[in-house]
């Protein structure tokens, strides 16, 4: 495994290359580092949403295509470009806030990149109401509390540097103490024989604790992540209320929620 160093280093390499050469390609980039496709593919996400190139089918080219952190957890598994990506998960923040259960909700919003483009949403519609707002996202609390919204309780304890989460011991005997009427929760993958899964279980842990405190979660999960399983599983379907998705959605996969009670809406 790669040390923190290592993983920067190459970073910093690939956005040398591409800047010099104008694109580059996954299969080369791979071969050139010894690593696989998939690690290229997030070196080159977590570049575009720094500004230091763009991704187009097959690798990358020079140049910016988005302002610098628009959503700025980053996706373990999204090989979409950012735009496309990006409209994807606002499609589904615009959704996710009707199932908001009044002005004076409380909430638990869980760390992620479609769950920070929810907390961009609710900033946008804020005119005043008294939500009580927990989150494990510093980008998510800072928006929010940028927009005006009263109450916002960010937990405290680790922050992971890339998916920006709050996780660990202190986190975690926090959220044991507190309830809310609805969760917005994110996933890494969501499959039938799975469920919802991430690759941290420090994360798992702080997620199905958000699942389990609050009266009702809707999972908000792009399409990429379905059908997708990561390694560590958080939460069962019947744990869950309500996924909403993009149009992209498997269309077989509502109704192989039914058996679980589980909602699936789509725009």
């Amino acid at each position: 495994m790669s040390t923190v160093t290592e993983v920067s280093n190459r970073q910093s390499l690939i956005a040398a290359i591409t800047n010099q050469h104008g694109r580059c390609t996954v299969s080369d980039l791979a071969n050139r580092f010894n690593v696989t496709a998939e690690t290229i593919r997030r070196d080159l996400k977590l570049l575009e949403t720094n500004g230091m190139l763009r991704r187009v089918h097959g690798g990358a080219v020079s140049g910016s295509s988005t302002k610098p952190s628009e959503l700025r957890a980053v996706d373990e598994y999204d090989d979409l470009p950012i735009q496309q990506s990006q409209r994807r998960k606002n499609s589904i923040a615009q959704i996710g806030v009707t199932f908001i259960p009044g002005p004076n909700a409380a909430m638990f919003i869980d760390a992620g990149s479609t769950t920070e483009a929810f907390a961009q949403t609710l900033a946008r519609t804020y005119v005043g109401q008294q939500w009580n707002i927990v989150t494990n996202s510093p980008n998510i609390a800072h928006t929010l509390a940028s927009a005006g919204v009263s109450s916002v309780t960010i937990l405290g304890g680790i922050v992971k540097p890339r998916t920006q989460a709050i996780v660990g011991p202190q986190a975690v005997n926090e959220l044991q103490r507190l309830r809310a009427d609805i969760a917005f929760m994110g996933t890494n993958g969501l499959s039938i024989a799975h469920g919802l899964s991430t690759s941290d279980p420090r994360e798992a842990t702080i997620k199905s604790l958000m699942i389990k405190q609050a009266k009702y979660s809707v999972v908000l999960c792009d399409s990429t992540k379905i059908n997708r399983e990561s390694a560590v599983s958080f939460a069962g379907l019947s744990e869950i209320d309500t996924v909403v998705s993009d149009r992209q959605a498997p269309e077989d996969f509502s109704q192989k929620l039914c058996p679980f009670n589980t909602r699936m809406v789509i725009p």
